[in-house]
This record gives C-alpha cells, structure tokens and sequence, in this order.
C-alpha cells in the first residue's frame, strides 16, 4: 500500500478538484435560481418594489415609534384635536386594524380592491357610535392597494398620530388604481382610449360602498384625497372635478397635466381629453383645501408643483406648497405623509357621534 500512494496522489488531488468544481457550479446554479424567483416576483409585486422606488415593507412598529418619539403630545397636537375620545385616553389606544377587501364595480365590470385602515379601538364599545373622517390615499405607477402600508407604513403613522393626539381618528382607504396588475398604470382617470373609468369607479362606486360599510362621516366636507406621483396627480385631477365629494386634496410630489403612462402610453387619445384631464387647466375657485409636498431632487416635479401653486393663489384656492430635501422614493413619501395628514385633520370634522 505504501508504494501504491504515490501515484494515487494525483488521482486524489484530481478528485478533489472536480469535485470542488462541481459543488461551485451546484452553488452557482442554485444562486441564479434564487435570482430567477426574486426577479419574478419583482415583476409580478412591481418593480418600484425592490429598484425603482427603493421600496421595502417595514418590519415591527419602528415607524409609529419614531413619529411618537419625535412628537411632544402637548406641541405636536393642533390646537382644537382633543386628548380623550368618549372619555377614552388616546395614548392607551391599541393599534388600529389594516383589512384587506373588495368591491364589485359596475363601472368597470369587474372587482376593485382595496386596503382600509380603521383606527385604534374602532371596534371599541365605548366608542361605537362614532363616525369618522375620511381620506382616500391614492398609489403611484408601477403601484397596488398595499403601497401606502408596505412602503409608507401609513397605519403605524396614522397610529402616532392619532394615539399622540397629533390628530383626530380617521379612516384611511386605499384602492388598487392598478386593477391587479401593478404594471398597469391608469392614472386614476376615465380613459376614451382604453374604456376604463376609474376615476367613476372610485366616486360613483368605491365611495357609497366604503360609506355603507364602515362607520363614515359621508360628506365632502369630511372627506379628503391624496396620493403620490402618478397618484397626487390623480388626487388632485378628481378632487378639482368633484369638490362635491371632496374638500381637501393632497398630493406628494404629484404632477398637474395629463400626461402619459408610467410605460409611455398616451390614455387620452385628444387634446380635449388632455385638457379635461390637467388639474392646471381645470382651475376655477373650486372650494378646496390643497396641500402640495415636494422634493428638491425631484426636479420635474418640483417644477410642475412651483408653477401649479402660482396658478392656485392666481384662481383664489386655499393651499399651501412645501418643499423638503429628498426626491422621487418611498423614504420621502413616508416620512412626509404624516405632515399630510395633519394639513387634511385641520380641515375635516373630528369623529362625530351618529346622531348629532
């Protein structure tokens, strides 16, 4: 045996490196498929997801601690928010309740689903015969109905907020404007060009829905509109054709005319549709409250909100343009979505008992 070991050394040490070399390849393989299935399911969760936005869900309750650690309940509340509802202190509040839920729309002939967030205790006995302001949050392109939950963490801000005392209980609805494909931008409208109404679905169906349901103050005086991108141009564009259904609009680094689709689509077809369909076009003392948030890095949009609120103070309509350091992504979207709903508490009704 021990003069055989010599020449099996080689053989050996051959061995040894093919087999090294397989095991390499197995990782490789195994690491392209693992690529393979997070690529896929970018795609189909939407890109904006992992690359475009830089959008990822929050894990634990880090959002609502931040916002409450950053607020004093004393100076950050409004003057006329009340510490206690029904008697109930605010800071002992549990958290507030995201569902998941759709809704048969005759307008489009087919489901729309939605996200709505009910705050803390709404549920609670003591606290049952409150109805509640509401405000509809709309997504940008590529987008779907859990954007403003797993990219913002709107519950857990609506949470610091509300239990903080920064502002009232409110309702927070939010729809799939993307129909179930998240690559599907529709920019909220009624398109000649495509048929789709979703603006109609969301006023003529998604609305009197969500005031059937849920415990509503179902007034335009209490309810309000926002978005981001593609999403904040959609807010505006149906609150600037509805102020009978909605007083206050918002929109996070939005844009004010028609324009096409996140892949380049033109959905409108004609310049009157276009026209119909620019909230900068449609201005006309429209009894609203507007609330516009920009980044500087944004340029495009920076710009397009400069001269949208020019053309609000030109026609008399309350609003109000803020600018902050960021750009285009979710981290700026969150961590301004509080100072929006705060603008929106300031104009809407606190909950109200359901017979006064």
């Amino acid at each position: 045996m021990a003069e055989d070991m010599p020449g099996n050394l080689p053989r050996f040490k051959s061995q040894r490196i093919r087999n090294r070399s397989r095991r390499r390849r197995i990782a490789a393989a195994g690491i392209l498929v693992i690529a393979v299935v997070l690529m896929g399911y970018g795609y189909s969760a939407g890109w904006d997801q992992f690359f475009h936005y830089r959008r990822m869900p929050f894990q634990g309750r880090e959002v609502e601690r931040q916002i409450i650690h950053s607020l004093s309940a004393r100076d950050g509340a409004d003057a006329h928010t009340p510490r206690a509802l029904n008697g109930v202190d605010l800071a002992t509040l549990p958290d507030g309740r995201v569902l998941s839920a759709a809704i048969d729309s005759p307008t489009l002939g087919r489901s729309l689903a939605y996200r709505v967030y009910l705050p803390p205790r709404y549920d609670d006995p003591r606290v049952s015969g409150l109805r509640y302001p509401v405000m509809y949050l709309l997504h940008g392109a590529p987008g779907g109905d859990g954007d403003w939950v797993n990219g913002a963490s709107a519950d857990q801000t609506a949470d610091a907020l509300i239990k903080t005392g920064t502002i009232p209980p409110m309702i927070l609805v939010m729809p799939d404007g993307s129909l179930g494909n998240p690559h599907h931008d529709t920019q909220w409208g009624n398109s000649p060009v495509t048929g789709e109404r979703v603006e109609d679905a969301l006023v003529q169906d998604l609305i009197p829905a969500i005031d059937r349901t849920y415990r509503t103050l179902a007034t335009a005086q209490d309810r309000a509109i926002g978005g981001n991108s593609s999403g904040g141009y959609g807010a505006v564009n149906i609150a600037l054709h509805h102020p009978d259904r909605f007083s206050v609009a918002v929109a996070l680094s939005g844009y004010f005319h028609a324009d096409r689709t996140n892949d380049g689509r033109d959905i409108w077809g004609n310049a009157a549709a276009r026209r119909e369909n620019s909230p900068i076009a449609l201005l006309d003392h429209q009894p609203l409250h507007i609330d516009i948030i920009a980044g500087r890095d944004d340029h495009d949009y920076l710009q397009d909100s400069r001269v949208f609120a020019k053309a609000l103070a030109a026609h008399g309509i309350d609003h109000q343009l803020r600018i902050y350091s960021g750009g285009h992504s979710w981290e700026f979207w969150r961590d301004h979505l509080s100072g929006a709903l705060r603008y929106v508490s300031r104009h809407l009704a606190a909950p109200t008992p359901e017979h006064s």
